[in-house]
This record gives structure tokens, C-alpha cells and sequence, in this order.
């Protein structure tokens, strides 16, 4: 491929306009210079960079993706050794975090450019010269993924994270590195793999989107402890495939990093069965099945995590550092692998999705087996937002982009739930009445800081507001398929790629609402710059205008 074809090729990855057409050399040219960024396409000066950088390793580093030895990265800065594509991601990645004044009502347009800039030095200082790859651009990229998908650009966000799982085999990432190599040098390369790998199993939560690292060729050690490499010492620890074996205990020297890769793995494998249209024809219930299997699956991390399954403020009281500050790093991989052990259990045992698995198995689900499993995910549900909601209350660093999708999810399973009660004339459990406020809030806290979470908050009002509707159609004494705008609006709340790609997801819950509620004004999806004057048929809404858990509809209205 010539230089301009590949300079065209990538440039695509890059852009936030919405239109798919390919761009000339003067229109690319145009998009990287518009007034409103280019005041931002350099450096800014030494005090604005450390503040930014001292904002990425508080907030940014370690939640979940771990990439650097924080004093080597500081060094290496100071004395210029860094890619410019490294030190512009990580600009990027800190600015939502950031408070200074000189970004302050240009957040979004500072990060675009950052991002960019970091995306340009890659093209042309490693992707057009032979042998320039390095670890630095596998970070980087992976840093850009995210910041890409979780402002909607998902397709761009996709096509990244496939690249710097590329580089990462190319560079030989999945294998343990030489040992003559510093004893930091080597775990950097660890991390940096993990978190390729990380990233690559969160986003197959999304339909179409199946991972492409496979546990069987990840030969790497997992992370030591982040003490010992705070320190530059050295430990051996298993691969994640001696971890996945019963026999193999997660001894001390393993740290808290690779129980959140152990729960990521099992989540890789949940969103596989559920979500990609796994073939697997034997019944749920049956204990050859895979449903069987993932819960064996889920049953290993559990065990894994029974040291830190204790509350909140006890994790804290025992994860600090010497000088009495939260170490947020550990603590926060402990909540991290928690939350995706419950966020496991509610996709595997949703009931959207064990009914439509068995719409197309034409067969009906044994009542006990319903009651089991609708149970079960409950409880994780509310496990899962009330973690997250006590952790932010005690000061722990609730901030990975992530947790948007985890609550988003486990906020539409409660508002089933309570709206199932209220259809069957049951007392709603006052536990799903709690979770739900709790999911609001933490959305609504997110949503200060990342726009998919600000989205998420939206889809969860109106998911909420056609609850009855939904919880009906999942009638399990019922053979009859459940109705395809419905089943288009329950995809919308477990579909990550969809719940972040621009206003898809609102746009379909919109679609459903106004097919059959009164909607009589069009609707301005400027997600809090606008607004709308919606009429919402009273049918699915309490007396005084509420959705199913106490949300009021003009709540809805205030955020369009």
C-alpha cells in the first residue's frame, strides 16, 4: 500500500464527522486545523503538563488500564525521552479530570485535539517507517480507543483497539519478555499487554463485536502486586491460564490487577454466549450446557475473590499507603473485579436474553429455572450499583468509563424487576426501589465526566418509562416472540457498542416510545443543550406523571 493510500486509511480512523465518505488531503487538512482546535495542536507549557499528568496517574492510570511506572514516566518526561504520541494521549486522557483554567468551557475541544495530535504522530512517526512500532504506540493507541468510543465514535474506537492488539502480537506482548531486560521494563510490557487485552474483552459487550485475543495465547505473567512495582522489584506470577485452573491459588505476589483480568476473562466468555449469537443448543439448564459452564467460570472468580469480599469501608481501611492516602490503585482494581463479577452474572442470567435464547430454541423455560435465575439477577443488579454508589460515597475513584455501561445495565434489570412486581400486584422489594435511585445517581454523577455515561442516564429514564410494557413481554408462560420494537429497545440497554455510538440508542428508544405513546413535538437530542416539549401517554406512567421507579417524566424532558 502506498504511503497515501495508508495516510487515507488511518485519517479515517481518526475524524468525528459522521459522514463515512473518504477525505481528501485539504479536508483532512481542514478538520485538524479548525478554529476551535488549533489552539490546542501544541504542548502546552511545563506547569499546565504536570498538572494534567499528575491528573492522569490520580484519576486516569490504573482504573482499570495500567501502562506506566509512574516516577519512570515522570523522568523519561523531564528529560523529553517520551513519543510525542504517548505524551499527547496522555493529555487527552487526563483533560475531563482537569480543572484549569485555561480549559475550562473547552474540555472537549482541548481532548479532540490532543487526541488527534497523538493519532498524526502515529501515522507518521511509526506507522510509515520500518521497525519504528514500540510499546509506546501500543499505549497510546489503546488510550485514543478509548477516548473514542466512549464519545460515540465507536466504529473508530473499534478499528483502533484492533490495531494496537495487532501491535501488541507483533511486538510479542502475549509472551513473557526478556529477562535481560530492567526489572520495570519488563512489567510495563505485562501491563501494557493486559491492558490491550482488557480493553479487547470489555468491548465485545457489544453485538458484533467478538474479542480478538483468545486466553490461549496469552503466555505473559499477570501483573505483580502494584507495591512491588511501584519499588522496581520483580515476582513471578502465573499466566491467566494457570489461573484459570482450581489448583492454582492467587498467591500475594499477584496483586489486585490480575483479579480484575481474571473477571474480564469470564466476562469475555459471558458476552460471547449471550451477545454474539452462540450456538450452543443445549438448554440453559442443562449442566452440559455453556450457561453451566460460565456460572462453573463465575465461580472461580468468586473464590478468587473471597479476600476482598468484604464492605467497602473496610477495603479501604485496609488498602492505604504509608502515609495514610487510599491507595486508589488497589482499590480500585478490587471494585473493578467485583463489579464485572456481578455485571457477569447479570448478562448471563438476564431475562431479555434467556428469552430470546429460548424464542429460538422453541421451548418453554421450567418455572423454577425462571424464578432462580430472574432472582439471581436481581440481586447482582442491586450488589452492583449499591458497590459502586458506597465506593463513590467514601471517596474511592469511581471513575472508569466502563462503569457507565455496568450500572446502565444493572439500573434497566431493577426497573424490570420493580415494574414486574407492580404487574403481578407483589410488593416491590424495597432493595430494587433503592437500586434504582442509586443507578440514576451514579449515571447521573458519570455523565459530569463522560458523555456515553450522560447518554446511558437518558436511555435508563426512557427504558424506564416503557417498564410495564417491557416486563410484560417477557411473560415466560408465553411462546409467542416478543415484539421486534421491544426486543429493539432491550438490545439497546445490553448493547455497548450501541449505548455509546452517537444518540443510536435513545434514537430507537425514542422510535419505540413514540409508536405507542403520544409524542406530538419533534425531539432535540442535544443531551442537555436543548430542550423538547414531549407528551408521554399517562398509560405507562404513575399518577403524578412518574415512571415505574419514581423517576418524574419531566426529569426526562430536562435533559433533551
Amino acid at each position: 500500500m502506498a504511503f497515501n493510500d495508508q495516510e487515507a486509511f488511518f485519517n479515517d480512523l481518526i475524524t468525528d464527522s459522521p459522514s463515512p465518505q473518504p477525505r481528501t488531503s485539504s479536508e483532512a487538512e481542514s478538520i485538524v486545523k479548525t478554529p476551535s482546535t488549533s489552539r490546542f495542536n501544541t504542548l502546552p507549557r511545563h506547569s499546565v503538563m504536570q498538572s494534567l499528568v499528575d491528573s492522569f496517574f490520580l484519576h486516569v492510570h490504573n482504573q482499570p488500564y495500567s501502562y506506566f511506572h509512574e516516577q519512570s514516566f515522570r523522568d523519561r518526561l523531564a528529560y523529553g525521552l517520551l513519543p510525542k504520541c504517548v505524551v499527547f494521549a496522555v493529555l487527552a486522557s487526563a483533560l475531563r479530570f482537569s480543572d484549569l483554567e485555561m480549559f475550562r468551557g473547552s474540555i472537549r475541544d482541548a481532548t479532540e485535539a490532543y487526541a488527534r495530535e497523538a493519532w498524526l504522530s502515529i501515522l507518521s512517526d511509526h506507522m510509515t517507517a520500518e521497525n519504528s512500532l514500540n510499546i509506546y504506540v501500543a499505549q497510546a493507541i489503546n488510550m485514543l480507543a478509548i477516548i473514542d468510543f466512549t464519545a460515540g465514535r465507536t466504529s473508530s474506537g473499534w478499528l483502533k483497539i484492533g490495531l494496537a492488539v495487532r501491535i501488541s502480537q507483533d511486538l510479542q506482548l502475549m509472551r513473557e519478555p526478556n529477562s535481560d531486560l530492567p526489572a520495570v521494563e519488563q512489567e510495563e510490557r505485562r501491563r501494557a499487554f493486559w491492558s490491550v487485552y482488557l480493553l479487547d474483552k470489555l468491548v465485545s459487550c457489544g453485538q458484533g463485536r467478538p474479542p480478538a485475543i483468545s486466553d490461549d495465547d496469552c503466555r505473559v505473567q499477570l501483573p505483580c502486586d502494584q507495591q512491588i512495582f511501584r519499588h522496581g522489584g520483580i515476582a513471578n506470577t502465573p499466566t491467566i491460564h494457570k489461573l484459570l485452573n482450581w489448583n492454582t491459588e492467587l498467591a500475594p505476589p499477584c496483586g489486585t490487577f490480575s483479579l480484575t483480568i481474571l473477571a474480564t476473562s469470564a466476562l469475555g466468555r459471558c458476552a460471547r454466549y449471550v451477545l454474539h449469537q452462540d450456538t450452543d443448543e443445549v438448554l440453559p439448564w442443562d449442566s452440559k450446557s455453556k450457561f453451566a459452564s460460565l456460572n462453573s467460570d463465575f465461580l472461580l472468580v468468586e473464590h478468587h475473590l473471597q479476600s476482598e469480599n468484604r464492605p467497602v469501608n473496610e477495603i479501604v481501611a485496609r488498602h492505604r499507603l504509608p502515609d495514610g492516602v487510599l491507595d486508589h490503585s488497589t482499590v480500585g482494581w478490587i471494585l473493578f473485579a467485583r463489579n464485572v463479577f456481578h455485571l457477569c452474572h447479570c448478562l448471563l442470567n438476564h431475562p431479555f436474553l434467556l428469552r430470546l435464547r429460548l424464542q429460538k430454541l422453541k421451548c418453554r423455560m421450567p418455572p423454577n429455572f425462571w424464578t432462580q435465575t430472574l432472582q439471581t439477577c436481581r440481586d447482582h443488579a442491586c450488589e452492583l450499583v449499591n458497590l459502586l454508589h458506597t465506593a463513590a460515597a467514601v471517596g474511592c475513584h469511581v471513575q472508569a468509563s466502563f462503569y457507565a455501561y455496568s450500572i446502565a445495565v444493572a439500573g434497566s434489570i431493577i426497573s424490570l424487576g420493580i415494574c414486574a412486581d407492580r404487574e403481578m400486584g407483589k410488593e416491590v422489594d424495597p432493595k430494587l426501589i433503592k437500586g434504582s435511585q442509586q443507578a440514576m445517581d451514579s449515571l447521573e454523577r458519570m455523565g459530569r465526566t463522560w458523555e456515553h455515561a450522560s447518554k446511558m442516564h437518558l436511555q435508563l429514564l426512557l427504558f424506564d418509562a416503557q417498564g410495564s410494557a417491557l416486563a410484560r413481554s417477557l411473560d415466560p408462560q408465553t411462546m409467542n416472540d416478543i415484539d421486534p420494537k421491544l426486543e429493539a429497545t432491550f438490545w439497546s440497554m445490553v448493547n455497548y457498542d450501541k449505548m455509546c455510538n452517537s444518540l443510536g440508542a435513545i434514537e430507537t428508544l425514542f422510535e419505540s416510545q413514540a409508536s405507542d405513546n403520544c409524542i406530538t413535538e419533534p425531539l432535540d437530542f442535544d443531551m442537555g443543550y436543548g430542550t423538547s416539549d414531549n407528551c408521554y401517554g399517562v398509560s405507562e406512567f404513575g399518577e403524578n406523571g412518574e415512571t415505574a421507579t419514581g423517576i418524574s417524566v419531566s426529569n426526562i424532558g430536562s435533559m433533551l
